[in-house]
């Protein structure tokens, strides 16, 4: 989706670079919380890091003249003050990517350097996080909460108040054009149907493969077994994951997967 958007406000004459993609940070880029905090995040334990992210995002918004499209990890949460872990007033929407978990196994267990076994494990854990340290040491990003799939998904659709765009990967993939045609409206941009089709054009998986191959992705884990545009297909958790695996999920993650058109009224999935 960045990389759809870097392509339209760009509205170049071929594809952007993958590893110069405009927007903004992510949202839990450690060296920005460092730059706006004033300490170190490595000095804060988590809870009070936590605390100061909201604060983090509003001197952003204030200081930028223009709006930021940033990527985020996170579950919508509240801190331990109760407040929006992403202040209300200065989000103007979000774009909510959603896909089969039953397809996420394989990508999550090739990303974070982990079984197919554990990346179920993680999907299903409605405890789930991405701990900014490890026992090699400080990671360039904030511990950020992820709760399970299901969680993850109500959070921000549910429970957040925020306006928001639901984009299934899946549809993405099927009708390109008119999904981020719709995420483009949603985000208050001029719309240009010429300049949806170049960006999709300039987009694709084959082109993003190309780059990836060429010069590399920065954004690639250190940990990932493969690389970071890897198919880009739906279903194909047909080919690479275990029948018990996927019953797993489905037991686990099943009235969310029926109510994105996932599973059908007896569980069998779509």
């Amino acid at each position: 989706m960045r990389i759809l958007l870097t392509n339209y406000l760009k509205d170049g004459n071929e594809a952007a670079d993958i590893n110069k993609l405009q927007g903004g940070p992510i949202a839990s880029a450690r060296s920005w919380f460092d730059e706006w905090v004033g300490v170190e995040a490595s000095a804060l334990d988590d809870a009070v890091i936590e605390r100061l992210r909201p604060r983090v995002y509003l001197c952003m918004a204030e200081e930028e003249k223009e709006r930021i499209y940033m990527k985020v990890h996170d579950a919508w949460g509240r801190t331990d003050r109760q407040e929006g872990l992403f202040p209300a007033d200065v989000t103007a929407g979000v774009v909510y990517i959603l896909r089969n978990p039953l397809d996420l196994v394989r990508s999550c267990a090739c990303h974070w350097g982990i079984s197919m076994e554990k990346a179920v494990e993680n999907l299903c854990n409605p405890d789930f996080a991405l701990l900014g340290h490890s026992e090699d040491g400080i990671r360039d990003q904030l511990s950020q909460k992820l709760g399970s799939w299901t969680s993850h998904t109500q959070s921000w659709l549910d429970e957040s108040g925020l306006p928001c765009c639901l984009v299934r990967y899946e549809d993405l993939l099927n009708n390109p054009e008119k999904v981020f045609g719709d995420v483009i409206k949603f985000c208050g941009l001029p719309f240009n149907k010429e300049r949806v089709r170049k960006a999709v054009a300039f987009s694709s998986f084959s082109e993003l493969q190309r780059q990836e191959r060429e010069k590399g992705f920065k954004e690639r884990s250190m940990k990932a077994e493969d690389h970071f545009f890897r198919r880009g297909k739906a279903g194909s958790w047909r080919e690479e994951l275990s029948p018990d695996l996927a019953m797993r999920l489905i037991e686990s993650q099943g009235k969310t997967m029926r109510r994105f058109g996932y599973l059908d009224e007896n569980n069998h999935p779509v």
